[in-house]
């Protein structure tokens, strides 16, 4: 329901950006003390509380149960391709940077689209393909969380010893940081439905034309935090937790989330899901993991993944 008053809705959209950057940038700090108390790197922690959209999946959840199957995948495949398209363009225009990923985590990556089209290609989406999907989630996590407990460390460096002085100095324990982490992961979700609520009551008050709007303001409110989480870690020095967004995420995307909307209920597809979206999201993918196998998102590379996103962005309306 939207926000009848004009003032409060603009406040309400105000106020819910702010708690998203601020929520993700405490994120940030928390995911790395618990990684530096637990001792598991700071990329797999921000694969278990960056990575998994939680607030994406609630939403498609919703559009599911209120027979928008088409507003559900769109919104799981959709958010994917903003992350690499927008997300991660900003934060090599911004903040150019040298990312490292191993080849067997890059794999796992790309094989991601590639399991999703094997349940996706009849056209359907039935209760049996998401309880596989996942289980195919599951053992992805299981496999990067074993890798990292047995001393992987795949992103073990000095920010993991800078925050071990804090640590020392503030006396807390594993549990108050994993705390603070899916606090702030709460802070990101509630944010993002401010926001959301206070657009919708602009766009009421004011009468904008909503799909304009909705195209710009709302819906970079919606995955603005996919921004902050990438940028602040970079910006920061801390590449580990933005690398672990972007991985966490795009798998998420297109198993876990998909596989938690099927069991929630077996849905048929559009016939541009298979011809354009996918494909779309498939390249998208392929080229965040080229550019991570070169270790380098720079200028260039994020002139070339907001080209791919305005061309999806195009190709969208070309479709309908």
């Amino acid at each position: 329901m939207a926000i009848a008053s004009p003032l409060v809705a603009v406040v309400a959209f105000l106020v819910g950006v702010a708690l998203i950057v601020y929520s993700a940038e405490e994120l940030v700090e928390s995911i790395t003390k618990a990684a530096a108390v637990t001792g598991l790197s700071t990329f797999v922690l921000a694969i278990f509380f960056a990575g998994l959209d939680l607030e994406n999946w609630a939403f498609g959840v919703a559009s599911i149960l209120g027979d928008l199957p088409g507003v559900a995948i769109g919104s799981a495949l959709g958010s994917g391709l903003f992350l690499v398209g927008v997300a991660v363009a900003v934060g090599g225009l911004v903040t150019p940077f040298e990312p490292t990923i191993d080849r067997d985590y890059l794999l796992l990556l790309l094989a991601s689209p590639l399991v999703l089209l094997a349940f996706i290609v009849d056209g359907t989406v039935s209760r049996l393909d998401g309880f596989a999907l996942l289980v195919y989630f599951g053992l992805v996590l299981g496999y990067i969380y074993r890798e990292e407990r047995r001393g992987r460390e795949t992103f073990r460096d000095e920010e993991a010893e800078e925050a071990l002085e804090e640590i020392d100095t503030e006396g807390r324990g594993s549990l108050y940081y994993l705390g603070l982490s899916a606090l702030f992961v709460v802070g990101i979700v509630v944010g993002s439905e401010l926001a959301v609520r206070g657009a919708r009551g602009t766009v009421t008050a004011f009468g904008l034309n909503q799909t304009v709007f909705g195209m710009t303001v709302v819906g970079a409110a919606m995955s603005l935090e996919e921004v902050t989480l990438v940028v602040a870690p970079i910006r920061e020095g801390r590449p580990s937790i933005a690398v672990g967004n972007i991985v966490g995420s795009l798998i998420f995307f297109a198993t876990g989330n998909v596989g938690l909307l099927a069991v929630t209920r077996g849905f048929a597809l559009e016939p541009t899901v298979l011809t354009f979206y996918w494909p779309a999201f498939f390249v998208s993918t392929v080229a965040i993991g080229l550019f991570l196998s070169r270790g380098r998102i720079k200028r260039l590379e994020a002139a070339v993944l907001s080209l791919l996103y305005a061309g999806y962005w195009i190709g969208s309306y070309l479709v309908l």
